[in-house]
């Protein structure tokens, strides 16, 4: 196996850097202006420069000196041109930049709007939307000007404490916040994944200010949720058979802290306010308003007439993988599946093609030489290297025992340096000729014996594998088992 069998890995691991400087840039937004074009910028140099390194290779012809400085910065461009969509969607909206409504979070608690300091919001917009009034606050903990805690704003900056918090416009009635219990599935289910959102999402949430005290409804509800409130008769009639519903039975709900306070009902989340998470937020707690009984027959009607649906709702903001990812959300949600926003999609897309393309190629490669269906060719040794690792001295240590030739195939002679000769075969001198497969897909490795084909065809494999079950789980996932629980 030559040391060229790399190159379908480097691929896959430009564009892996790639998208990581991207998704890095992204928690820079807002924050680090400077830091995330740094990481757009990077992001598009890699990309573009994988992109064209895989031309040149794959193609075997060379690419036009030009076209490495110009692809950059168009990829770069690209970059941009997104990031300048994603800083001017407020703009776009129409709203006003102060709050109207609402709270604003202060040292972990929510304050009126009315009474907050801006020294934690990064950004506020309020806008109106199917009759319903919205507010968006994205907000940082522990703001630089907070005294007595010097190490609150370091300690906040490492862990990327930017979050976002959506909020919609109700009748002022009693505070109830409900949030979700982590582990709430043990031990018939164990959802890691799910349980570390829900502590990344509800570390930084927003406590209303007031007396709350703990309320259970003594059903399976208070097993997935716990419920505080400052009056619990409301409490318990807000918490209706629908409401409950809703709560246990969308994955959304599952990992979010929702609260009632002050004329406003909101949910927060970990991140920077974008344009989808604000709609896409915003949607489901107008479906909650819509499920709650409310006392207010105004509101309720128009609470309950809202088009909540993902096209009444979104509109044109549904995206460009709209068709993809809405089917997808929902088959996810059938099954108890958190649902995946348009980056995620992306990422999980991107990580398992890059799995599974590379370890697909040199899975077929080794398949075809153990079966004989390989083109075989003779490699004719030119120079040999050993690496004894019993020398003290050796300077080959670890590159394996290494070997250069050529050999010819449909006409045509391929040099050959630095083979990595894996078999454990006898090891060829100088001048010897070697009967070889070559492999029909590029990156076309040279395998010396069937031992080493069948290595190869493992460790190919294994990508392959991780690869489709990502693939799977994101695409086609099953219903969780309902199981029963201990003893019970």
């Amino acid at each position: 196996m030559d040391d060229q069998l790399a190159g379908p890995w480097l691929i896959a691991g430009g564009y892996t850097v790639a998208l990581a400087l991207l998704l890095l840039g992204g928690r820079f937004d807002g924050r680090r202006p400077t830091a995330a074009a740094v990481c757009y910028a990077l992001s598009g140099i890699v990309l573009s420069e994988t992109s064209l390194y895989w031309l040149s290779a794959g193609t075997g012809s060379a690419v036009p000196g030009w076209l490495w400085f110009a692809f950059p910065p168009a990829i770069a461009a690209l970059a941009a041109w997104r990031g300048h969509r994603q800083k001017t969607w407020i703009s776009r909206l129409d709203g006003a930049g102060e709050p109207g409504f609402g709270v604003v979070p202060r040292r972990g608690i929510a304050v009126a709007h009315a009474d907050a300091s801006t020294e934690s919001v990064v950004t506020a917009v309020e806008f109106g939307h199917h009759g319903h009034r919205l507010l968006g606050v994205e907000y940082t903990l522990g703001g630089s000007g907070e005294p007595g805690f010097p190490e609150l704003a370091r300690t906040a900056d490492l862990i990327d404490g930017t979050y976002a918090l959506v909020q919609l416009r109700t009748p002022v009635v009693p505070s109830v916040v409900i949030t979700p219990n982590t582990g709430a599935f043990e031990p018939e289910r164990f959802t890691p994944w799910e349980d570390a959102r829900i502590t990344r999402n509800t570390v930084g949430a927003p406590k209303p200010d007031a007396l709350l005290q703990r309320l259970e409804t003594g059903t399976e509800f208070d097993r997935r949720f716990t419920v505080a409130t400052s009056d619990p008769e409301f409490a318990r009639t807000l918490l209706s058979p629908g409401v409950r519903e809703l709560l246990t039975g969308d994955p959304w709900f599952r990992v979010r802290e929702v609260a009632f306070h002050g004329g406003s009902l909101w949910a927060s989340e970990a991140g920077t306010l974008t344009e989808e998470m604000m709609f896409a937020d915003s949607r489901r707690l107008a479906v909650l308003a819509s499920t709650v009984d409310w006392a207010d027959a105004d509101f309720r009607s128009l609470a309950t007439e809202a088009d909540t649906t993902d096209t009444g709702w979104l509109g044109k903001r549904l995206g460009g993988l709209s068709f993809v990812r809405g089917p997808l959300n929902r088959r996810r949600e059938g099954t108890g599946r958190q649902p995946l926003s348009s980056l995620s999609l992306v990422a999980r897309s991107v990580i398992a093609l890059a799995l599974v393309l590379p370890g697909l190629a040199l899975a077929v490669n080794s398949l075809t030489a153990l079966t004989g269906l390989a083109p075989e060719a003779r490699l004719t040794v030119t120079t040999t290297q050993r690496a004894e690792a019993s020398t003290s001295n050796c300077t080959s240590c670890g590159n394996g025992n290494l070997v250069d030739g050529a050999y010819e195939l449909d006409g045509v002679t391929h040099p050959v340096t630095d083979l990595r000769w894996m078999s454990f075969g006898t090891f060829p001198e100088r001048g010897d000729v070697v009967d070889v497969a070559v492999g029909p897909l590029w990156w076309h490795p040279i395998i010396e014996g069937d031992d080493t084909a069948f290595f190869l065809l493992l460790l190919g494999l294994a990508p392959v594998l991780a690869g489709t079950l990502l693939a799977k789980t994101t695409y086609l996932p099953r219903p969780r088992r309902a199981k029963s629980r201990l003893g019970g």
